[in-house]
């Protein structure tokens, strides 16, 4: 119990439910590349047709961002751009399998 609540502390959600990495790339490959491209640089097919473009988890920018904070944008979209919210879509493992993999892409 104590090491699950340091976690939280530390680390958020993630800590406590990380995902599964075995299915993380199969879900960002089904729902995010499109859109954000095999490298997570905002390069897919539709990724830099939209304005503003899809994000690029590999830029300083994004790399700025906390995880808590990417999941937000990954569960509940972001306004004035076609990111659309994914928690209403995807189970709360999906969301951490798939913030698993989110995350490899910023190194």
């Amino acid at each position: 119990m104590c090491r699950t609540v340091l976690e939280f502390l530390l680390w958020g959600t993630r800590a406590v439910d990380a995902g599964d990495s075995a299915k993380a790339k199969a879900l960002y490959e089904k729902h995010c590349l499109v859109c954000h491209g095999p490298q997570g640089k905002g390069d897919g097919l539709a990724g830099k047709a939209l304005k503003p473009p899809a994000a690029d988890f590999t830029s300083p920018e994004s790399k700025k961002k906390s995880e808590a904070d990417l999941r937000q944008v990954v569960e509940n979209g972001k306004p004035g751009t076609a990111m659309g919210s994914w928690k209403s879509q995807l189970s709360q493992a999906e969301l951490n399998d798939l913030m698993e993999y989110v995350m490899t892409l910023r190194k």
